[in-house]
């Protein structure tokens, strides 16, 4: 039992470890409370884009190392995408720096963004955790 509990952590911090880097500067943990009814967790540590320094930490409970796994894939299919969208939209048009090819000043991506990006990662991360908290 100990063994397989071991393995499965093993393959999810593998399985986070691959996952592509995120535009938002979003880092996912594992963690496993043994004993708890929901002992699968995952930790978001989330930067804010407009308090830079500053983070939000988010705590998603899951069942099973099924679910928590499910969830991690999720994550890593909507960072690809994030990833695609971003190249697709900070593209600066004729080298003129500071600018998107939406004519969107770089540091505002977030903020025109925000919405549309958002509204994908829950198209696509639709594992829903069965507790969620967030911490300051």
């Amino acid at each position: 039992m100990a063994h397989d509990l071991i393995e499965q952590i093993r393959d999810l911090a593998a399985l986070i470890a691959s996952m592509p880097p995120s535009l938002s500067d979003t880092t996912p943990r594992i963690f496993v409370v043994v004993g708890d009814a929901l002992p699968w967790r995952i930790v978001e540590s989330i930067a804010n884009s407009m308090r830079p320094g500053s983070h939000t930490r988010k705590m998603s409970y899951f069942r099973t190392a099924e679910e928590a796994e499910r969830s991690v894939r999720e994550r890593i299919e909507w960072r690809l995408a994030d990833s695609r969208f971003a190249r697709q939209h900070m593209n600066t048009p004729g080298d003129f720096p500071g600018i998107t090819t939406d004519l969107v000043p770089q540091h505002l991506f977030d903020v025109m963004f925000g919405e549309v990006r958002a509204k994908m990662r829950s198209a696509i991360c639709t594992t829903v955790a069965e507790r969620t908290a967030s911490m300051p």
